[in-house]
C-alpha cells in the first residue's frame, strides 16, 4: 500500500497530527493494530519532513533474529563473527539525513533496547566488533501493534527507552472505528490491482459496495487489500460480484449449537443457535451444495448459481489449494 485516504473525521485529526509534526526532528511513535498502515504513515511524516531527501531506511524487527538484528542495525566489522566475510554497514548508517522506520519495535529483545537507548542517548554507533564509534544523523520512527504500556508495566519493554521513542505518539484507529474509509480505500485498490494485472475497467456490485461497507476487516486495511487483489484477479467479468470479494475458506467444524448447516437433498438452512455462522463459510457451504445437488455438475451449478462456470471453477481450485496447505 502506497497511498494515505481517508475521509473519516478521526483519521483526518490523525493525518493532521502527523502532518503537524513531520518538520520536527522529534522521535515519533506510532501504535496501532496489525493492517492498519503504520508504516504507510511513517513514509508519509518522511516524505512531508525536512530530510525527505534523504533515505526512507525501514526494518522489521520481529522478522530477524536477535544474533542478526544488531548486525543489521548497527553493522559489522570482516571477521568479527563466523560467516561475516566483508564489513557491512548498518542501517543507522544507512539512514543519515534521512529517516529510519523500526516497525514491531516492541518485540526488540531486552538487550538490543538497552544498546538501542545507548545510541539514541549518544547519537553514535558501534559496529559489531568495532571500538571505533560513528555520529549518526536519523530521524528515528517507531511502531508496534502491541499495548506498550502492558509491555513496560510487565518489564518486557525499558521505560527509559520508551520515554526517548515516545516523544510524539500517535495512534492509527482501526479500519473499523472508520468506516467511511472503507469505499474511498477499496476504489483505490480496485483501480491500482486492475492496472497492475491488466484487467478490463471494474466496478462494485450493489451488493459488494454494502458488504465492503458493512464488513468489520479485523485485519484492517491490509486486509482490504488482499481482498480486493484477489477479487481482481480471480473475476473474469467487469463487474466485481459478492462471490469475489468473499474468499472460500477450509471447512471449519462448527456444532450445531454454533449453526452448523443441514442440508439434504433438496434443502439449504442454516439454523442460527447462538452465533450466526460466518457469511464465508455459508457461501461455501452453499457452492459445495449446489453442486452436490447437481451430482457435481459443475457447469449446470454454476448456470443455477446465476454465475460464469469459469469463475466458479477458480473458487473451487482455490478451495482445493487452500485445503491442501491447511
Amino acid at each position: 500500500m502506497t497511498d494515505i485516504i481517508g475521509k473519516s473525521p478521526i483519521f483526518i485529526k490523525t493525518l493532521e497530527l502527523a502532518k503537524r509534526v513531520a518538520t520536527s526532528s522529534a522521535n515519533i511513535f506510532i501504535t496501532g493494530e496489525s493492517g492498519t498502515g503504520k508504516e504507510v504513515f511513517a513514509k508519509f511524516i518522511h516524505n512531508e519532513s525536512k530530510c525527505k531527501k534523504g533515505p526512507f531506511v525501514a526494518i522489521n524487527c520481529s522478522a530477524i533474529p536477535e544474533n542478526l538484528l544488531e548486525s543489521e542495525l548497527f553493522g559489522h566489522a570482516k571477521g568479527s563473527f563466523t560467516g561475516a566475510h566483508d564489513k557491512k554497514v548498518g542501517l543507522f548508517e544507512e539512514a543519515e539525513n534521512g529517516t529510519l522506520f523500526l516497525d514491531e519495535i516492541g518485540d526488540l529483545s531486552l538487550s538490543l533496547q538497552a544498546k538501542l537507548l545507548r545510541v539514541l542517548q549518544e547519537r553514535k554507533i558501534r559496529r559489531v566488533g568495532e571500538n571505533v564509534c560513528r555520529p549518526i544523523n536519523c530521524r528515528i520512527i517507531s511502531a508496534t501493534h502491541k499495548n506498550i504500556a502492558i509491555e513496560v508495566k510487565e518489564q518486557r519493554f525499558r521505560e527509559d527507552l520508551f520515554f526517548r521513542l515516545d516523544v510524539i505518539p500517535i495512534y492509527i484507529p482501526p479500519l473499523r472505528e472508520r468506516q467511511e474509509d472503507v469505499l474511498p480505500l477499496a476504489e483505490l485498490f480496485l483501480r491500482k490491482f486492475t492496472t497492475e494485472n491488466g484487467s478490463t475497467t471494474k466496478f462494485f456490485s450493489k451488493d459488494v459496495v454494502n458488504f465492503l461497507c458493512e464488513n468489520p476487516w479485523y485485519g484492517n486495511v491490509r486486509e482490504l487489500e488482499n481482498t480486493l487483489e484477489r477479487a481482481v484477479v480471480l473475476s473474469d467479468k467487469p463487474e466485481i460480484t459478492l462471490i469475489d470479494v468473499i474468499p472460500l475458506s477450509p471447512k471449519r467444524e462448527v456444532s450445531l449449537n454454533q449453526g452448523e448447516v443441514e442440508a439434504d437433498e433438496n434443502t439449504f438452512s442454516v439454523p442460527c443457535r447462538g452465533q450466526l455462522l460466518p457469511l464465508d463459510e455459508m457461501i461455501r457451504q452453499y457452492i459445495e451444495f449446489a453442486v452436490a445437488k447437481k451430482g457435481g455438475a459443475r457447469g449446470h451449478a454454476a448456470t443455477e448459481l446465476g454465475i460464469d462456470r469459469k469463475t466458479l471453477y477458480k473458487r473451487l481450485k482455490l478451495e482445493e489449494q487452500i485445503a491442501a496447505i491447511a
